[in-house]
């Protein structure tokens, strides 16, 4: 996901009708079951869990960012007319003004496609909430490769087999990992296509190695019956 066109400039305030947002910016999503779409990322501050392969550490900090007022975010994401991704951090921490952008933005423009990024340690939406028609891309840390603190919370299973709105992404380094996420996926009983893997990466890796990390998860993902996906934002240089 690049970081470029970043929108700074709004003005600190403690109203609940804003967003603490780290960054604004269009680009291609690169993970996941939307991956490839273009895309307009809103990131916002602040996170309950601290894993060492974070690529986003500036986005930690719950203090951090800016209050975004909401209007000005629900007209940036009307102008998008796509998808649109709340990221972070764990855009769930701020889950009142989350459902408050929500409700203003589908009132203002229905189409618009939204999908948030969340580790899942915090609760699926409940009936009522706007964010019940978002979609989610969930990502474990406390399984295959766990997180200290990390404890995904235990509705989202039935949540992504209920709703059809939910997919998981699990990191995988390694063939016992990818093994892992498959005995878990039956476990809860998840209808095919709803567990992704993804390749471990480094902001050190060369080329080559990026390519063969993705290969390797990807002929595991084959071997065991789940869906791959690759970080194309690192392949293709957009980070």
């Amino acid at each position: 996901m690049s970081r470029s066109a970043r929108q700074r400039g709004y003005a600190p305030a403690t109203s609940p009708r804003r967003l603490r947002v780290t960054e604004v910016f269009e680009s291609l999503q690169g993970e996941g079951p939307f991956c490839c779409r273009r895309a307009l990322f809103i990131r916002l501050a602040g996170c309950n869990l601290r894993c060492p392969f974070c690529d986003t550490p500036y986005s930690l900090d719950p203090r951090g960012g800016e209050p975004a007022p909401l209007e000005e975010l629900v007209e940036r994401a009307a102008r998008h007319r796509g998808l649109v991704v709340l990221t972070g951090g764990e855009p769930l921490l701020q889950r009142g003004a989350v459902n408050r952008f929500l409700e203003q933005l589908w009132a203002r423009d229905s189409g618009v496609e939204v999908q948030v990024e969340t580790n899942g340690t915090l609760p699926p939406p409940a009936p009522g909430e706007p964010l019940r028609r978002a979609y989610f891309v969930v990502s474990p840390k406390d399984f295959p490769i766990a997180v200290p603190g990390a404890r995904t919370h235990p509705g989202w299973a039935g949540y992504a087999a209920s709703t059809g709105r939910a997919w998981f992404k699990l990191l995988a380094a390694s063939e016992e990992h990818v093994a892992a996420a498959a005995a878990w996926a039956r476990e809860k009983n998840l209808p095919p296509g709803r567990v992704y893997v993804m390749p471990v990466t480094s902001g050190d890796m060369s080329a080559s190695d990026l390519l063969e990390a993705h290969r390797r998860v990807a002929r595991w993902a084959l071997r065991y019956g789940l869906e791959f996906s690759p970080r194309m934002h690192l392949l293709l240089g957009l980070a």
